[in-house]
């Protein structure tokens, strides 16, 4: 599946997220800030692996979520395991934002179906 596509996937699955014109706009999963994507190519946001895959995570849409790219460097800085975060501390943040995406959770009309309409 392309980039925009898996975009496309996980905005159309996250209640936040409404689609203006050419852009999707929402929520970043990690700040809750408001979110703005280009529709066509991305651009604006960032997909989030919230488990990494390096930690198990997979490519399961309930495992992706939209971020601000400063959220995304963030995450992974300050989480990083050369850091020597506890491991009990990261599982709880995990958890803390695989419930926040699964609160957000809308189930996705079928491939092809029209994005919702403009507002």
């Amino acid at each position: 599946m392309s980039l925009a596509r898996t975009f496309d996937q996980v905005a159309r699955t996250d209640s936040t997220f409404e689609r203006r014109g050419g852009l999707w706009v929402g929520k970043c999963l990690i700040c809750n800030g408001p979110i703005a994507f280009d529709a066509q190519t991305g651009e604006g946001a960032t997909l989030e692996h919230i488990r990494a895959r390096s930690r198990g995570g997979t490519d399961d849409p309930r495992n992706l979520a939209l971020v601000h790219a400063s959220c995304n460097h963030e995450k992974g800085r300050r989480w990083d395991p050369r850091r020597r975060r506890s491991q009990l501390d990261y599982d709880a943040f995990i958890d803390c934002l695989l419930q926040r995406r699964l609160d957000r959770w809308r189930d996705a009309p079928p491939p092809g179906t029209p994005p919702p309409p403009n507002r």
